[in-house]
């Protein structure tokens, strides 16, 4: 991995960002429209390394490994390209389309949130910044 010491450490940030996604009416909102269990799989970036976010029926509840249930929408991505893609400086159609990001089930009410990246990115690196993770931010 680039970015990651281990897969916990990508998870532990990722977990965070979510928690914090959650605070942000604006952005838990969004989330919350999508009304899907999504599971974001980077496992390919080692054991147990994956997330998934429960938005289903006005909840957002988010947790690290197996999904409470069969997921909507399953993205298979590496640690690492999840960490570009939270950081706002990978496009997420454009890795679709590139197959950087596997996806199965349907990413449109997700990809409907796109424009809402960069205030993600901006909760991310604050969120790096709270773990001492500064020096994972990408310039």
């Amino acid at each position: 991995m680039e970015f990651w010491k281990d897969p916990q450490e990508a998870v532990t940030a990722i977990l965070k960002l979510h928690e914090e996604v959650a605070k942000d009416p604006e952005l838990s909102e969004g989330m919350k429209k999508v009304n899907q269990l999504i599971l974001y799989d980077y496992t390919e970036s080692g054991p147990g390394c994956a997330v998934w976010v429960d938005a289903r029926g006005g909840k957002l509840e988010f947790g690290a490994g197996d999904p409470p249930g069969t997921p909507d929408l399953v993205m298979s991505l590496s640690a690492d390209d999840a960490h570009r893609s939270w950081s706002d400086k990978l496009n997420p159609v454009m890795a679709i389309t590139r197959k950087k990001i596997r996806v199965k089930g349907s990413a449109t009410g997700l990809l409907k949130l796109a424009p809402k990246l960069k205030k993600v990115a901006a909760v991310y690196i604050q969120v790096l910044k709270d773990l001492g993770m500064e020096d994972k931010i990408i310039k």
